[in-house]
This record gives structure tokens, C-alpha cells and sequence, in this order.
């Protein structure tokens, strides 16, 4: 898999990753799989990539965790014959699927991470850049049928200010219910 780097502007990431997506689709063949920290990113990337792409043989499929499984299985089935597909997803699809003819991957290099805050007994969602193992992981999601290429919106030499790898969910997670659940 080829790594272009297409770095980021001051603009929201939806605009970036929807640029990005437009210039794929005229230069590379296949489909796209592109990755976005969430759920509201996927939805507005849908709306203006449905303003700018007119090709009745490009079908935009969201993937996200509280999509049914019936949109689910449509945005990881092969695009149908004579078509194109283009996935939008969160982390959900760094590594647990493979779509087939998936041969262009979008990186934002952006992720949602569950952090608990002791001060106010909550967990948010917090975006954070992604570590460098899972920007590895998910250009390979191009590479597993076929070559393919990973646009990231970031600069070649940020890839090595990556964190290596994430930090294990124990570590931030609100872990009261387990302890509770042992305590029985």
C-alpha cells in the first residue's frame, strides 16, 4: 500500500476528507474506505459528498456502531457490479472487516477515545490524533485484496510524532461497575 500524504488545512476535517474523496475517486480505481472520528463527521461528510458526486455508480455507504445491522451489512458488502462504493467509518473498520474491492483508504488520523473524569464521575468521548499502530492498521485495510493506496491528511513527518500505540481503555475507563460486579 502506498502512503500519500495530503497534510491539513485550518478547514473542518469533513471538508479535507470529502477534498480528499473526490480527488481519489478521479485518480484511483476501486472503492474507498474512509475513516472518521464519528458519527456527526460521517453524517456531514454524506451531505456534501451527495451535493458534489454525480455518478450514479459511486454509492455512499455510512458505517458506524448505531447504524442497524441492515445498513451495516450494506455498507460492508462488495459494491454490487459496474459500481463503486464509498465507505465512511470510524474506527469500527480498522480491523475487525475486510471490504472487498477496497483499494483507496481516507485517514482523518482522528479518533473518538472514551476518558472517565473521577472529578465529575463521567466518561466522554474525547477526539484524539490515532497512534502510528493504527494508522498502520488502517492503510492496510487497501492492501488486503489487491494493491492499493492511503491518502492521510496529515505531513509525512507527523506520522513519527504518533504516539506508537494507544493507551490500553483500562487505563482511562471507569472501572466502579466492575468492581462492584466483583465485590457480589
Amino acid at each position: 500500500v502506498e502512503a500519500r500524504y495530503l497534510g491539513r488545512s485550518p478547514a473542518r476535517i469533513e471538508d479535507d476528507v470529502t477534498d480528499a474523496i473526490v480527488r481519489a475517486l478521479k485518480q484511483e480505481t476501486g472503492s474507498v474506505l474512509a475513516f472518521l472520528p464519528g458519527q456527526g463527521e460521517i453524517t456531514r461528510v454524506v451531505e456534501r459528498l451527495s451535493a458534489r458526486i454525480t455518478d450514479t455508480t459511486i454509492d455512499i455507504a455510512p458505517l458506524y456502531g448505531a447504524l442497524g445491522p441492515q445498513a451495516q451489512d450494506l455498507a460492508i458488502q462488495p459494491a454490487r457490479g459496474g459500481k463503486r462504493k464509498v465507505v465512511l467509518a470510524t474506527s469500527i473498520a480498522e480491523t475487525s472487516i475486510t471490504i472487498e474491492g477496497v483499494r483507496v483508504i481516507i485517514d482523518s488520523g482522528l479518533q473518538r477515545v472514551p476518558r472517565f473524569e473521577p472529578d465529575i464521575g463521567v466518561t466522554r468521548l474525547e477526539t484524539v490524533r490515532v497512534s502510528r499502530a493504527a494508522a498502520d492498521q488502517r492503510m492496510g485495510r487497501a492492501g488486503r485484496t489487491e494493491p492499493g493506496v492511503c491518502y492521510r491528511l496529515w505531513s509525512e513527518p507527523e506520522t513519527q510524532g504518533l504516539v506508537p500505540f494507544a493507551e490500553p481503555e483500562i487505563k482511562s475507563a471507569d472501572l466502579s461497575g466492575l468492581v462492584l460486579d466483583c465485590a457480589e
